[in-house]
């Protein structure tokens, strides 16, 4: 129509947040930028570094099963195979979930490469967690507080472990 659009005005609409979150589109896209700009992510699981788009699955540590929300501190780059073959919709056990916890800080922080990123995880944790914006290191609070939660919900519900 004779317009022209800028590179950073199409790159805004393709990584724009949507009020609703459901197919998980906005996530993957601010995660393969990430990817695409060289940042890497470590699975908490296996300890595999994620470096390209088609390595990773965005997992629900807590799965859709049990906790069917899209929080974003609960959603987490993890090593594809691993995710399909292991994890699937069940649970770390408690003592999994302690050894993850300083990777999932590491991710929280790697979050933070990502202004968008970093503001929507921040969003969604003091949702779900009070008191977080106030811990001088957010992503081990985070981590610690997600730890609580995911082992809490698993042991009360009867939620397969591995």
């Amino acid at each position: 129509m004779g317009v022209t659009a800028s590179r950073g005005h199409i790159y805004s609409l393709l990584t724009a947040r949507p009020d609703n979150r459901r197919p998980l589109t906005w996530e993957r896209n601010q995660v393969d930028v990430l990817l695409l700009e060289q940042v890497t992510f470590v699975c908490p699981w296996t300890r595999k570094p994620i470096r390209k788009p088609q390595e990773y699955d965005l997992d629900h540590l807590l799965p859709l099963a049990v906790y069917p929300v899209n929080e974003l501190w609960n959603l987490l780059p993890v090593d594809r195979e691993f995710n399909q073959r292991i994890k699937r919709d069940r649970v770390p056990s408690s003592q999994r979930l302690l050894e993850a916890e300083p990777w999932l800080a590491a991710a929280y922080r790697t979050y933070a490469h990502s202004a968008s990123l970093a503001a929507a995880v921040k969003e969604d944790a003091s949702l779900r967690f009070s008191g977080i914006w106030s811990q001088p290191d957010f992503a081990a609070a985070l981590a610690h507080q997600a730890v609580d939660f995911i082992d809490g919900v698993a042991a009360a519900r009867y939620v397969t472990r591995f």
